[in-house]
């Protein structure tokens, strides 16, 4: 209970190691329960009393559950096995002591990050308690004959594994500038002082003026080095601020281009698990969230403890008790705040989850709009994220209104204000202080309430850029596509497809299609058919590395010569394979720009020649500018257009390998005709590997595989896999059913 919702990470850490004691038990049950199936999971719980471990465990594939006898306070944490723990997500909830010299044993010795424990005390022995405690670890070591082991949580007791935490990343991306901010800060404690001076000068001033001066001689010096003093802490203000603002501009752009430069190498198949709204936060949001952090955290972090400490120490030696009096706002303020702030960490990360999840259900709902208005949806989806991230921010910010006021005013130079005139006429009055000495408390004492509220109002979006930070680590820390054997260009010639002993899967050690074996004459067709979920599109997307093979080799074969796909530069493998989807992806540019993608120089004929064969050319030029219609302005398209558009995309691209996924998903009855015609031109003279769920549609291919739970369970051609009996004919008799 003393935890919030355990919610799986995203990105999924390699595995979960999940620590604690029998009373965690029912929340290490709820977290296998979440877990995906095929996590990996080391459960090591630590055995307080006699029949701890007959407790029941939830039932995880992936899991291994561990009891330790309970010695010493690190026996749950030497329990950890030594290995490379790296990019898991540590778990841990137990007694006080134990937590934290488990936590410090999986920092030390495991190289854990501490972002990546999550840990929780929700128990503390008591004096009787540790009594009992002492007496069992005398007894263990009276029975063994030595003393219990001392805890393994010392820093260097141990050398860290030598895996990386994508997490680490995060920190890394700050390490250029660091120098950088430190400058930054040497130089705002200087303004900071400079900007104190006048304050005291003034002070000094109301002095003299009390003690009945009046030439000029006597206030010259004071008035001339107040103007000096703000002056030049005004100009080395905006001075610092122009430079912290052109150091974030170019920390800025680098960021971003390499950003974009490591989605530029990341797998196709990274883009297909992800939408549009993940990519723009990575590139804009969460770049933008590091701003504050780069140009103004560290001058208000540093304005905000060198101005009360130097206004302090120059009151106490005013007046010691009415300064002393100064700390009763600040304390209450930080007494308010700590209320505020517990247990607030995972809201403030919940707050960036929403707001990505708001911006991807906004631009489905916008990217659906023509169909919702058909069909007469309502944006059901959109409205209930949108609530849910209402009633989140409600029952975040609600109950916390009236607290997050009153920190507010109590630290407001107001009250300070109050403060310093009620005490110190009080003290006047009874002989304590003179009206002169009270000078310096009214010029001085409100001044730093604010750069206290600065700084605490600072620390939502410092959280928050560092979330970024450590968001942006995580997506540079990526797996790319393996490009070092890239050498190779694309012989001449027939080309076709072979796929050998391919293995492959999205997870570690969880293969989702198994020793794969199809070869792909040139020019002929192969079709992949099968129940749902037996990895046919999977299979078909290797071909042109959306994901790169665990075991086994995608080949393409170039008159008998074989190249694997791994050895070819990019630009040549897009050029030898092509792909038609069933989701067909239009860019916002004209009808002419969205077909020759894959060959910008086309020239026009080449273009109409493409739309020609694809049977979309009379549909353009019904469009109000034809060619130069513009998509989703002047140029809307049914599934069925956007599909032909696609297969003239891929005629004019003229890929000799091409890979088609239930081309005609998408297209309407009245269409579908005329898309079968776009195909039947557009596989002429190619090699052809097609996903069918019609298996009509497929009766005519070279050969059939029929797949299932990612392995090829038969192939052959139509006729032949009627004649064998088995799943294939099974599909087909149900497919001749629905259609009768």
């Amino acid at each position: 209970m003393s935890f919030t919702k355990f919610d799986v990470p995203d990105p999924e850490p390699e595995g979960y190691l999940l620590l604690g004691d029998p009373s965690a038990v029912p929340a290490i049950n709820a977290i296998l329960d979440v877990l995906p199936r095929d996590a990996r999971v080391v459960a090591i719980l630590e055995i307080i009393g006699d029949g701890d471990e007959t407790i029941p465990i939830s039932e995880h594939p992936g899991a291994t559950v561990t009891w330790v006898a309970k010695h010493v306070p690190s026996r749950l944490g030497e329990a950890v096995p030594q290995r490379d723990w790296s990019n898991w997500l540590a778990w841990l909830a137990g007694e006080s002591k134990t937590v934290k010299e488990v936590r410090a044993i999986l920092n030390t010795v495991h190289g854990f990050p501490l972002s990546d424990i999550q840990h929780r005390a929700y128990w503390m022995r008591g004096k009787a308690m540790r009594l009992a405690k002492e007496r069992e670890t005398r007894e263990l070591e009276e029975a063994v004959g030595e003393k219990a082991p001392a805890p393994v949580a010392a820093k260097g007791s141990a050398v860290r594994p030598s895996g990386r935490w994508r997490s680490e990343r995060g920190k890394e991306l700050l390490g250029s500038i660091r120098w950088k901010l430190g400058v930054a800060g040497v130089m705002q404690a200087f303004i900071s002082i400079m900007q104190l001076i006048p304050y005291i000068l003034l002070a000094e001033i109301g002095r003299r003026l009390l003690g009945g001066e009046t030439g000029w001689d006597a206030f010259r010096v004071p008035v001339l080095g107040a103007l000096v003093s703000f002056g030049g802490a005004a100009l080395l203000s905006a001075a610092l601020m122009v430079w912290l603002h052109i150091v974030d501009a170019e920390f800025g752009c680098d960021l971003r281009r390499s950003v974009v430069s490591k989605l530029a190498r990341l797998p196709l198949g990274w883009f297909s698990d992800r939408n549009s709204a993940t990519v723009r936060q990575a590139v804009q949001e969460d770049a933008g969230r590091l701003h504050y952090m780069v140009t103004h955290a560290v001058p208000d972090s540093v304005a905000g403890a060198v101005t009360p400490i130097i206004v302090l120490l120059y009151l106490f030696t005013v007046d010691s008790g009415l300064a002393a009096m100064l700390f009763i706002p600040v304390l209450v303020m930080v007494w308010l705040y700590s209320i505020m702030m517990r247990d607030n960490a995972d809201n403030l990360a919940r707050v960036a989850d929403w707001t990505k999840k708001a911006n991807a259900d906004a631009s489905a709902f916008v990217g659906a709009l023509p169909v919702v208005r058909v069909f007469g949806g309502d944006g059901r989806r959109l409205r209930e994220t949108l609530n849910g991230q209402i009633d989140f921010l409600n029952d975040w910010q609600r109950p916390m209104a009236a607290t997050k006021a009153l920190s507010q005013l109590v630290i407001q130079p107001p009250t300070f204000l109050l403060l310093i005139v009620a005490v110190g006429m009080w003290k006047i009055k009874y002989g304590g202080m003179t009206h002169a000495e009270l000078l310096p408390f009214i010029f001085l004492g409100t001044t730093f309430g604010g750069q206290l509220l600065a700084v605490l109002y600072g620390l939502a979006p410092v959280r928050e850029g560092r979330q970024a930070a450590r968001r942006i680590g995580v997506l540079l820390e990526e797996k790319e596509l393996d490009r070092s054997d890239v050498a190779e260009e694309a012989p001449h010639g027939p080309t076709g497809l072979r796929f050998a002993d391919v293995t492959f899967g999205y997870r570690p050690r969880v293969p989702v299609l198994r020793n794969i074996d199809l070869d792909l004459k040139p020019g002929t067709m192969t079709a992949l058919v099968g129940p749902s979920g037996a990895g046919k599109s999977t299979l078909a997307t290797l071909p042109g590395r959306f994901h790169d093979v665990i075991g086994g080799a995608v080949k393409l074969t170039f008159d008998g010569k074989e190249v694997d796909i791994r050895n070819l530069p990019p630009e040549v493998l897009q050029r030898c394979v092509g792909f038609v989807f069933q989701d067909v992806q239009l860019i916002k540019g004209t009808v002419r720009e969205n077909i020759a993608l894959a060959a910008p120089v086309a020239s026009d004929a080449d273009v109409e020649v493409a739309a020609r064969a694809a049977h979309i050319h009379e549909r353009i030029m019904r469009m109000p500018r034809g060619y130069l219609s513009v998509v989703g302005e002047d140029a809307y398209l049914s599934g069925g257009e956007a599909q032909r558009l696609s297969i003239a995309r891929a005629l004019l691209a003229n890929p000799p390998v091409l890979v088609l996924d239930e081309a005609t998903a998408f297209a309407d009855p009245e269409s579908e005709h005329l898309v079968q015609q776009a195909i039947a031109a557009l596989v002429r003279n190619r090699t052809v590997l097609v996903v069918a769920h019609r298996l009509h549609t497929v009766a005519g291919a070279d050969c059939i595989a029929v797949m299932r739970d990612g392995r090829i369970v038969q192939r052959g051609r139509h006729e032949e896999l009627l004649a064998q009996g088995g799943l294939y004919r099974e599909l087909w008799q149900v497919g001749e059913e629905i259609a009768a």
